[in-house]
């Protein structure tokens, strides 16, 4: 519950994040939520970054945001060893995954009090 509020009040800050969609190969779902499991809780404890969650839109296609304080806060989290794991996992799959993968950039659009 304390997580939901923290998110809830952290959400109000100015930001700046990235939408990601993928479609993951059924043999390969495993792999990527082990994969992403480990990306998201190193994220989330990231001194930047102020949310990160993975969406399950059905039909093995998923969603992931996250945004971060500024761009600085969000390089950063493309040196650390979960953001590894992912990008790891998208060069090993670069003809599914890779392939199938979006991403939408984006500032906050707030704060709002």
């Amino acid at each position: 519950k304390a997580l939901a509020t923290h998110s809830c009040a952290i959400a109000r800050y100015m930001g700046t994040g990235v939408f990601v969609t993928v479609t993951v190969p059924a043999d390969k779902k495993e792999e990527f939520l082990k994969v992403m499991e480990a990306d998201v809780k190193g994220s989330r404890a990231e001194k930047g970054c102020q949310r990160f969650d993975l969406l399950d839109l059905g039909d093995n296609k998923f969603s992931f945001y996250e945004v971060y304080e500024n761009a600085d806060a969000m390089a950063h989290h493309k040196t650390l060893p979960h953001y590894k794991g992912w990008a790891d996992f998208k060069a090993a799959n670069m003809d599914t995954v890779g392939a199938s993968q979006t991403v939408v950039k984006f500032a906050t659009a707030g704060p709002f009090p």
